[in-house]
Order: structure tokens, then C-alpha cells, then sequence
């Protein structure tokens, strides 16, 4: 089974760094560079799970997950979140009082993005036996983590299951 993710971010080194952590046979991972093109391609492609950097030139991932809330044709998609934003604090009561599926802080783990991902598509793609696993990342001593994240009314959110690329 094939699944493909989209991956909407504006600095080309986080791009390739994430086409290097998710390097894996079953994985289709497609890079666009602006929000606008985020919303067209979203739509165009129906991806099974939308990354999505929060701090854009064009125009913010807020609206970016709004837009792509609002079309009923994707609303249903997983969206993880990517920030880079340092204030850790402020991020999570951002985040804690939306409706995300889940959030990932940069810099980050290898292992924490892959697991946030095999989360959002329910299988298995790196942890499965005898996979190989990539080093972790170096150069960064900040913590690092993944939070899921609960909507407004406090209740879990509610994701359907994921769909198989293409369908």
C-alpha cells in the first residue's frame, strides 16, 4: 500500500530533511513551497496526511488549516502541524486550544516525526522488525516532542480512518 503525503513548508533545507526522513518505499512525499500552493495541491491531490509549517511568507498555516477544514472534499485529511517557533509555552496553549490532529516543534527528532506520521496513517512504516532505522538527527540540543492536540470543547478529536492513496 502506497500512501502520500503532502508537505507544505518554505525553507528548501527543511524540505530535503524531510524527504530524507521519510524515505521509504511506501511513502509518496510531495513538497510545495507556498500556502496557496499547499490549498491547490490539497485539493488536487487528495494526500492521505498534510504537514503543514505554521510560519509562512505568503500567508500563515492557521489559514492554510482553516481553508482546507472548510472544503469538504479533504476536510477529513490529518493535518500535523510543523513550527519552528521557540516559545514552547505559547505554542502549546496555541495549540492545546485547537483542533489539530497533532504538532511537531522543529528542530525535531527523526523518530518523533515517524512516529507522529505511522499515528496519523495507523500503520507501521518504520517501526515495523527488520526495518531499518535512520540515526537520529545531530546538531540540536533543544527538546524536541509531539503533542496531540484536543479541540476547543476539550473532547477528543475524531479522525476518520485513513483512506489509501488515490481512493
Amino acid at each position: 500500500m502506497s500512501y502520500t503525503i503532502l508537505y507544505v513548508e518554505d525553507e528548501t533545507a527543511i524540505i530535503e530533511l524531510v524527504h530524507d526522513i521519510l524515505e521509504h518505499p511506501d511513502i509518496k512525499l510531495v513538497s510545495v513551497s507556498t500556502a496557496q500552493e499547499g490549498v491547490e495541491t490539497a485539493r488536487e491531490l487528495k494526500p492521505d496526511l498534510l504537514l503543514l509549517d505554521v510560519l509562512m511568507p505568503d500567508r500563515d498555516g492557521w489559514s492554510v488549516y482553516e481553508e482546507i477544514r472548510a472544503d469538504e472534499k479533504v476536510r477529513d485529511m490529518p493535518i500535523i502541524m510543523l513550527t519552528g517557533q521557540l516559545h514552547r509555552y505559547r505554542i502549546m496553549k496555541e495549540f492545546a486550544r485547537s483542533p489539530i490532529d497533532a504538532y511537531i516543534t522543529k528542530p525535531f527528532e527523526v523518530s518523533t516525526v515517524r512516529a507522529e506520521i505511522e499515528k496519523m496513517l495507523g500503520v507501521p512504516l518504520w517501526s515495523r522488525q527488520g526495518q531499518r532505522q535512520s540515526p537520529p538527527l545531530s546538531g540540536s540540543s533543544l527538546p524536541k516532542e509531539a503533542k496531540k492536540a484536543e479541540p476547543r470543547d476539550g473532547q477528543p478529536v475524531d479522525r476518520p480512518a485513513s483512506k489509501q492513496a488515490g481512493g
